[in-house]
């Protein structure tokens, strides 16, 4: 993928995030394939599986506060996407971070994901 490629797919994700749609930007951007680990570190290999844990995190989510794009960064087929979050879980009490998504992008889809504070 080009610059532009992940630049225009990375403009229409966070939109899409900034509109309330997370679960639509997961289900557009991200591969069958994908290996994600969040910031507990945890390596989930497959969309369902990760799709599971989006559900669920977003149907514990309290009230947010601030879930705002900061800035990114695209170096080949790796982007660096910056998140300002404030937000209370049902279970994980508060929640205020700042952290960066690490993205490889193959074929307009993000394979792989970090999740990193």
């Amino acid at each position: 993928m080009t610059k532009e490629q992940i630049e225009k797919n990375i403009n229409e994700l966070v939109a899409l995030v900034q509109e309330g749609k997370p679960m639509d930007a997961f289900e557009k951007f991200y591969a069958d394939n994908l290996h994600k680990a969040d910031l507990d570190g945890k390596l989930v290999v497959g969309k369902d599986a990760n799709r599971e844990i989006g559900n669920e995190l977003m149907a514990n989510v309290k009230e947010i506060r601030d879930f705002s794009y900061v800035g990114h960064v695209i170096k080949g087929s790796r982007s660096f996407l910056i998140w300002s979050l404030d937000f209370d879980h049902k279970t994980n009490g508060t929640v205020k971070v700042t952290q960066v998504a690490i993205q490889d992008w193959e074929d307009g889809k993000i394979v792989r994901e970090l999740f990193h504070t």
